[in-house]
């Protein structure tokens, strides 16, 4: 009779224990844990990306435009579905509450999952004292201080996904990424690529699971 075999994460715990166990010192150490998850994909066939709601706009370009743009095919190439893209517009934020508007949305696609939320775009230039650390053989005077200007793009995403068929949401959760620049030049459209992957990455490590590298401290007793 054949046995299930352990998770490969639980065997390294075991292990570390044992060696922790024939010390006197505790350690600290980095362990791949499995991730439940948090959107069964298999039980939808697609995606349809709607416009979000804007916080305040953005004058470099159309924000919601971006947003479509990027995650479609982000949507489309990472999780392996079809993607359509609403341009409905949601009226206010009470829309995220309301069951009925979402099963409406789009009568024909009853398997499918809508990717909305709120979206908020900011840029900011700061000015700073940085210290400038000395060269090896410089003469030994302090390290000089100079005025640098910094510019900061900031991102904040709301995203709801609900479910066409029920119009319940399946998932929801806010994402906010700030990036400093040292090129006070910097453009908006760049920077929003930047922030919007970090914003991808984590999304999608929520949604479709795997593993996660955490950090286990094993103390003796």
């Amino acid at each position: 009779m054949s046995r299930t075999s352990a998770p490969k994460w639980m065997i390294l715990l075991a292990a570390m224990g044992a060696v922790a166990c024939a010390s006197s010192e505790h350690f600290r150490t980095r362990i791949q844990i499995p991730h439940k998850p948090e959107v069964n994909l298999a039980d939808f066939d697609g995606i349809v990306l709607t416009d979000f709601l804007l916080k305040s706009e953005v004058e470099e370009f159309d924000l919601n435009q971006e947003i479509r743009e990027y995650f479609g095919t982000e949507l489309s190439v990472g999780l392996g579905k079809e993607v359509e893209r609403n341009s409905a517009s949601l009226p206010d934020e009470s829309v995220f509450e309301d069951q009925e508007f979402w099963k409406n949305l789009a009568p024909d696609r009853k398997k499918s999952l809508f990717f909305a939320g709120t979206a908020e775009f900011s840029q900011e230039t700061r000015k700073a004292l940085i210290a400038r650390e000395k060269k090896r053989f410089e003469e030994p005077f302090p390290a000089r201080k100079t005025l640098e200007t910094r510019k900061f793009f900031s991102l904040n995403m709301h995203i709801h996904i609900f479910s066409s068929e029920t119009g319940s949401a399946v998932f929801e959760r806010e994402f906010k990424e700030t990036r400093a620049y040292t090129n006070p030049n910097q453009t908006a459209h760049f920077a929003f690529f930047d922030l919007a992957y970090e914003i991808k990455e984590k999304l999608f490590r929520a949604i479709s699971g795997g593993e996660r590298i955490q950090e286990r401290y094993l103390i003796i007793r």
